[in-house]
């Protein structure tokens, strides 16, 4: 099942795409023509964070041993868009920008 995916920035600028359950919200981006800021896309550098305002997510794979907590359930209430996918249509606010190609 596909889900809509909508990020939102600080500014107000939006981009929307869909992605597959299971499949991560940064790759979808990319597939979408998005280009995410990711670095390592494990879960353990967390520069993808981003806060789900709406809608939720899930892990799509087991944490990294290097992984500082849940890619899913961050303390500080943010998500890994390398390594989440959505259970639903969510709206994002990724604390780094984001490009179009």
């Amino acid at each position: 099942m596909a889900y809509r995916i909508i990020l939102q920035s600080a500014d107000g600028a939006i981009a929307e795409f869909t992605c597959e359950a299971g499949r991560s919200i940064a790759q979808a981006a990319s597939n979408a023509g998005y280009e995410l800021t990711t670095g390592c896309r494990q879960g353990r550098c967390t520069i993808c964070r981003a806060r789900v305002l709406e809608g939720s997510v899930q892990p799509t794979r087991r944490p990294s041993k290097n992984a500082l907590g849940s890619v899913a359930d961050r303390k500080d209430g943010c998500v890994l868009l390398c390594s989440v996918s959505p259970d639903s249509d969510v709206l994002i606010e990724p604390l780094s920008p984001w490009t179009e190609r």
